[in-house]
């Protein structure tokens, strides 16, 4: 292994050495669960601040925060002591604030200004008799940890405060009761919106699902597939659902208009429930080789006779960018 290598896996090695203490020190953090008590109940943001690398550790967490349901926003301490202070929201907002050093000279003023009119602070640093660990209203001190190669920049201990934040996220995501539901709602584009689409918010129903009754002629049938342009058509056999698609006329083209629909037809069709994912759907298909899944209710996904609500097609879920 040449040497670029070895300094990369003991960095690594460094950083996970850096986990396990913060994993560890959560026995000890009784602190951390005010925090989620205290973030969980404002009626206003969570102000994530710090200097530095903290503030970038801060951009992170506060929209980490925002996306799982905790209104917050993140500021860098030199904005707020330049006329950013307006921004918060006295009786409603609280202060995150991040230092490893907890003595970061622009902090002064901040915690001052929260003091004085009564702001909560939680402060999270490294250092338990430090400025910021002092004026916080809940204390919350993470191990101290070596750097990645014993440098001055810091690396693990950046890494610490990430996890930190991630883990006080999933802690008010829970608390919040914060569904993949709501996150959808709050991500309109994107690959993590479009993955958590549920079939029947895409699926067609009513009366763009093709469908005929079984004893109607093939005609019939392939007039109502051409019509509805899915490729396929929806054979209602008393209270089952049969599928007829056009692989199935193709195989059966020889004098197809003789035949009974019942009798071409796939007698036992794939379904899948209208509040699973699109992206289950998709995978589902690949998986069968096939382009289109019968839609019912999730309670009725196990029963022998199924109520058809929709029809969810390949090129509609691709369409939306789901794959």
């Amino acid at each position: 292994m040449n040497k670029d290598l070895q300094i990369a896996k003991k960095t690594v090695q460094t950083e996970i050495q850096a986990l396990k203490k913060l994993s560890a020190s959560f026995g000890r953090l009784s602190q951390f669960s005010k925090a989620v008590n205290l973030i969980s109940k404002i009626r206003g943001k969570c102000l994530v601040v710090g200097v530095g690398k903290s503030h970038l550790c801060g951009l992170n967490i506060s929209a980490t925060l925002a996306s799982l349901g905790t209104p917050s926003i993140a500021f860098s301490a030199n904005d707020l002591q330049h006329g950013g202070l307006g921004a918060i929201q006295k009786n409603y907002d609280i202060l995150l604030v991040l230092s490893v050093s907890g003595e970061s000279s622009e902090l002064n003023s901040i915690l001052r200004y929260a003091n004085r009119h009564n702001i909560p602070v939680i402060g999270v640093s490294c250092k338990l008799a430090s400025m910021l660990i002092k004026h916080s209203n809940i204390k919350i001190v993470l191990p101290k940890v070596a750097e990645a190669g014993h440098s001055l920049a810091p690396t693990s201990s950046t890494l610490n405060f990430l996890s930190w934040g991630h883990a006080l996220g999933i802690a008010l995501m829970k608390r919040k009761k914060w569904t993949n539901k709501k996150f959808v709602a709050t991500h309109p584009s994107g690959s993590l919106s479009t993955a958590l689409i549920q079939v029947g918010e895409i699926m067609s129903k009513g009366k763009t699902i093709p469908l005929v009754f079984s004893n109607s002629t093939m005609k019939k049938a392939v007039t109502e597939m051409n019509k509805k342009k899915m490729g396929l058509v929806c054979i209602k056999v008393g209270n089952r659902i049969m599928l007829l698609t056009d692989g199935d006329i193709r195989r059966h083209s020889n004098n197809l208009y003789k035949k009974k629909i019942v009798k071409v037809a796939t007698k036992n069709p794939t379904w899948i429930a209208d509040i699973d994912t699109a992206l289950s759907a998709i995978n589902t298909m690949n998986k069968k080789g096939i382009t289109s899944l019968l839609v019912t209710r999730k309670k009725d996904i196990k029963k022998k006779s199924k109520r058809l609500i929709g029809i969810l097609h390949m090129h509609k879920a691709l369409a939306l960018g789901i794959k």
